[in-house]
């Protein structure tokens, strides 16, 4: 059996390419992928920075409202989890990348 003549499959001559189709624009939004991860780190940053400020007002004295403390310690360590999840993942698909023949 000959194998010659087989070509790949193309699109028909007569449909129109739209572009829009293929290039993915956000409307005001101006933010780079490094922004967003500037951004992200900065959220996670003022989550620990409150979570320890509740917990010296705790301390101290200035509030007595342990539920407040233990809900910010827990947003605090659950945002911190997330960017290490997510830096493991940008560096495992880097990695992969990486591994990737040209």
């Amino acid at each position: 059996m000959e194998l010659g003549n087989i070509t790949g499959i193309g699109l028909p001559q007569d449909v129109e390419q739209d572009q829009r189709f293929f290039d993915i624009n956000v409307d005001g939004i101006d933010n780079s992928f490094g922004d967003m991860l500037s951004e992200a780190i900065q959220g996670v940053d003022t989550n620990i920075k409150a979570s320890e400020a509740s917990i010296q007002n705790f301390v101290s004295g200035k509030s007595d409202n342990i539920a407040d403390v233990m809900v910010s310690m827990q947003k605090a360590q659950l945002s911190f989890q997330m960017m290490v999840e997510v830096r493991n993942k940008v560096i495992e698909t880097y990695q992969e990348i990486s591994r990737m023949q040209v």
